[in-house]
């Protein structure tokens, strides 16, 4: 009795697999980002997360939103957009009043991290344990 492994086919077949599976994690992380990304004032970086690419067993995902980065790292002292900072307290504290202090803060500490990141990929990898 003979057995014929044919390792091309092999190949073939787990790329294909892989691919998938690669598809599903990248879903899942998606998901879990826009769960765990902060809302903010007007939910933008938690809805901007989506894959842009998959083929040849590769999958990019992420966000258009050029902020996502700041949030999730934090930043050093800056001067952030005194009107932005106004939406922003009017529709999360309730007062532009807020505004002023918010913006002196930033101004002279910056601004605290978010690991939304680490969370969503966190919850993914027990999705798939």
């Amino acid at each position: 009795m003979l057995l014929k492994i044919d390792t091309n086919e092999l190949e073939t077949k787990l790329d294909a697999e892989a691919g998938k599976i690669a598809l599903e994690v990248a879903n899942e992380l998606t998901n879990q980002l826009q769960i765990e990304a902060p809302t903010g004032a007007t939910g933008r970086l938690q809805g901007s997360f989506q894959i842009f690419y998959q083929g040849d067993g590769v999958v990019w995902l992420g966000t258009r939103v050029p902020y996502a980065l700041d949030v999730w790292k934090g930043t050093g002292p800056h001067i952030a957009d005194f009107d932005a900072i106004k939406v922003w307290a009017r529709r999360k504290l309730g007062s532009e009043a807020a505004a002023g202090p918010v913006w002196r803060k930033i101004a002279q500490e910056g601004t605290n991290s978010n690991d939304y990141v680490g969370r969503a990929m966190e919850n993914t990898l027990q999705r798939f344990r």
